[in-house]
Parts: structure tokens; sequence; C-alpha cells
């Protein structure tokens, strides 16, 4: 008897940890430090209804992340351009990520263009600096 409860809480643990590693994030979230704002281009061309404001920390339910990527996605993957000066005549491209929807994974987990970088700082998380 002892044996098996100690088997199911085994496996209870195994269970917890794993949905837990790989469950998607609450939020988008990007810590824009820089002086102008910022806005991901889902598909390259459809502009996010919640651009990151300069010098803010953006927070962005998963649940809108992934119905902005209705319709665009491969194997649960969303890619993203990623601008700054959106609010300004003249944007320039960092570059393009791609979203796991399922894990919050976000490739390349560096870019670098126009002045500007894009880090990733785990699932869901980005921080956005002037070089």
């Amino acid at each position: 008897m002892m044996i098996r409860l100690r088997n199911l809480a085994t496996a209870a643990v195994f269970y917890l940890t794993a949905t837990t590693v790989m469950a998607s994030p609450i939020l988008l979230i990007t810590h824009n430090t820089t002086d102008l704002e910022s806005n991901a281009f889902v598909a390259g061309t459809i502009p996010s209804h919640y651009p990151s404001k300069a010098h803010s920390d953006n927070k962005v339910s998963w649940v809108s992340v992934k119905m902005a990527c209705f319709g665009h996605t491969v194997d649960s993957k969303c890619p993203a351009l990623i601008k700054m000066g959106t609010n300004t005549p003249n944007p320039v491209d960092i570059g393009t990520v791609v979203m796991d929807l399922n894990t919050g994974d976000i490739t390349p987990k560096q870019l670098t263009a126009n002045g500007y970088t894009l880090i990733v700082n785990g699932p869901g998380e980005t921080t956005l600096i002037k070089d």
C-alpha cells in the first residue's frame, strides 16, 4: 500500500511539473527601455493593438496574443515583425521573431538592427534597448 501511495505521489509531482514547464505564459511582457514606441506586426503586416510605449513595461494577455495570431500560425508558431518608432512617420524594423503559442518560447533570442536590440528574457518576455 505504501509503495502504491509513493508511486501515486511521484506520478502526481511529475504531472504537475510537466504541465507547469510546458504551459504557455499568462502574459506577453515587453520591457521597452527606449525613447520610442514599439509594436509587433503579426505575419509582418497586422499591427498589434497593444504597442509598447517608450520607457514602459507592456503586458498583454497571452489569450490576446493567440487571438491576434489566429490564421497566421504554422505548428503553433506565430511570426511577428518588431518595429521601433511606430508612432512616428518613419518606423524602423528590428526583425522578425517567432513565438511558440504553446510554450511562450520566442526565437531568435536576440535581434539587432537599425540601432536597437530585442533580447528574449524567457518565455513570453522581451526587453528592447537602444544600442
